[in-house]
């Protein structure tokens, strides 16, 4: 039988994966470093060069999903706060004309939230947080089955509110390991795994930043459950027991006794939650003009 696969990328702000989505399944993928620093002529290029990997006369579309604010509808990108050349740009556009397929890009907290929901841990739920913990911090809401975006494709951007002496993205993300502890996230779970204390003891510190992050949303959203995703939740069985302890001062205590917080199951979560995402964007009913 003839397919007509998805070609989908997840981006990030150190690395880009890319695969190809056919029958609901990710047949295909690969991890590449992303030049996030460069002009933006090479990074289009680069896009360009991941997406002929996987790309045939067969692919249906594109489904991207990319750290910041997107227009979903026009494929224009804002203000990447890890991609400095991603300022305002029209993705969508450049890539319609180079491969004349659609191109449906969405933010990628989304896709994960989205793929999570679809096809990982939060299948069971209607209302469902996803928050990833990577580069930054993002997450991204399901309520009552349905993504919620926002105006501006900016709802869940709970990295950028202050917090201490900067922000929660510096405090909660494997930021914080560079920068307050001096050493890489990874390298430090690996040595609290052997019984280092003072490991231990970053990890016991992040998991009352990741608290934090986590109170702020519950405020708004009120979830079944969340959903970790990105390179240090990898890690949370480190900082689980730090985060369920400093949630002991939330003040609704019914709402932390009815919580779920789970690690994704889903490895491939963000690239089938964007190819899902441009599916329902088929779906949608056109809308509606009022005549005046």
């Amino acid at each position: 039988m003839r397919t007509h696969p998805i070609v989908t990328l997840d981006i990030g702000g150190t690395t880009l994966t890319v695969g190809n989505y056919d029958q609901q399944m990710i047949t295909a993928s690969e991890t590449l470093a992303f030049p996030a620093d460069a002009e933006l002529e090479t990074i289009t290029k680069f896009i360009i060069n991941c997406i002929d990997k996987f790309f045939d006369e067969n692919t249906q579309a594109i489904a991207i999903g990319v750290p910041c604010i997107v227009n979903t509808e026009q494929g224009i990108i804002y203000d990447a706060v890890n991609i400095p050349a991603w300022r305002e740009f029209g993705l969508k556009q450049v890539l319609e004309q180079h491969y004349q397929r659609p191109v449906y890009i969405n933010n990628d907290v989304n896709c994960f939230t989205a793929g999570e929901h679809r096809y990982g841990a939060g299948k069971a739920y209607q209302d469902i947080i996803g928050l990833c913990l990577g580069t930054g911090v993002g997450s991204g809401f399901i309520i009552n089955n349905r993504l919620h975006e926002g105006h501006n494709c900016s709802a869940g951007e709970v990295g950028e509110v202050s917090y201490k002496d900067a922000t929660i993205d510096d405090y909660a993300s494997g930021r914080f390991f560079d920068r307050y502890i001096g050493t890489k996230g990874a390298t430090l779970a690996e040595q609290a795994r052997q019984g280092d204390a003072e490991a231990q003891a970053a990890f016991e510190q992040f998991g009352q930043h990741v608290a934090y992050a986590i109170s702020q949303l519950l405020l708004i959203l009120d979830p079944q459950v969340i959903v970790l995703g990105g390179s240090v939740a990898k890690s949370f069985d480190l900082f689980s027991h730090s985060v369920w302890q400093s949630l002991a001062s939330f003040p609704y205590q019914k709402v932390i006794k009815n919580l779920q917080i789970v690690t994704a199951t889903e490895p491939n979560s963000a690239l089938l939650g964007a190819a899902q995402l441009y599916l329902d964007s088929q779906s949608k009913p056109a809308p509606v003009s009022i005549a005046s």
